[in-house]
């Protein structure tokens, strides 16, 4: 799909497809960034009311958080997994028990984003309306009926309502199940920093190249190949998370 529209500059890269009506935007970032966004918008030349549906592909703050401010000047109606619901209620990230930081670096990451608050645990609640849509798990139909040609593959790892979203030309929008910023300096092999189950996020890899990815388009950092995620399957067990959550 060539017509994507790509929204980079804050924490979280915001991605624009279009589909009937108008568009279809996958992911929506920290709340403090929704003014950045309004401005990435504008210079795209979309109007807020262009913006039919927002697939979240999970529930944490830098991928919902601004979803209320959105649907204030937009109206549109959210995607998400059924699992995702209760935690965009509460405006609030979870972490299952067992989980934790890919690495001593990430964990260093993470503490820095927290300390200089770019990286919120809470946000503004998202109440989930009538018109929204929740799906359970791989989904074949929901996107074709809104104009565009691919599916929704449920992609667990990173946290249990991970979902990312296939075009049929092998454009895969992953969210945080493999991410690419700053590899050099974190060494995470492209798994985002925070991982539930590590097993389940490998498996989720091979389900997304399975189905026919191309090209991956991560919520952080640039696109990159399937081969580049193979190289790097299985390189860390779960064992091998720290600040781990028992």
């Amino acid at each position: 799909m060539t017509s994507i529209i790509t929204l980079r500059g804050g924490l979280t890269t915001q991605y624009l497809l279009p589909c009937t009506g108008g568009y279809l935007q996958v992911e929506a970032g920290d709340e403090k960034e929704f003014s950045l966004f309004l401005r990435k918008l504008k210079k795209a030349g979309v109007d807020p009311r262009q913006i039919r549906y927002l697939f979240l592909t999970h529930h944490h703050g830098d991928h919902a958080g601004f979803t209320s401010f959105l649907r204030e000047v937009s109206g549109c109606r959210v995607i998400a997994h059924r699992e995702a619901a209760h935690q965009l209620n509460k405006g609030k990230n979870a972490m299952v028990p067992g989980g934790g930081l890919t690495n001593r670096r990430a964990l260093m990451l993470g503490a820095l984003l927290v300390m200089l608050r770019k990286l919120n645990m809470r946000y503004t609640p998202v109440e989930l309306k009538e018109g929204d849509m929740l799906v359970e798990g791989d989904d074949n139909e929901l996107l074709r009926s809104l104009g565009i040609p691919g599916k929704i593959l449920h992609t667990p790892g990173h946290t249990p309502d991970s979902l990312s979203l296939l075009l049929d030309d092998g454009s895969c929008f992953c969210g945080d199940a493999a991410m690419s910023r700053a590899q050099w300096a974190l060494g995470t092999r492209y798994c985002c920093i925070i991982i539930d189950d590590m097993e389940e996020n490998y498996r989720s890899w091979r389900k997304m190249i399975g189905e026919g990815a191309r090209t991956f388009y991560p919520a952080h950092g640039a696109p990159f190949t399937p081969e580049t995620l193979q190289r790097h399957l299985d390189y860390f067990k779960q064992d091998d998370l720290v600040f781990v959550k028992r």
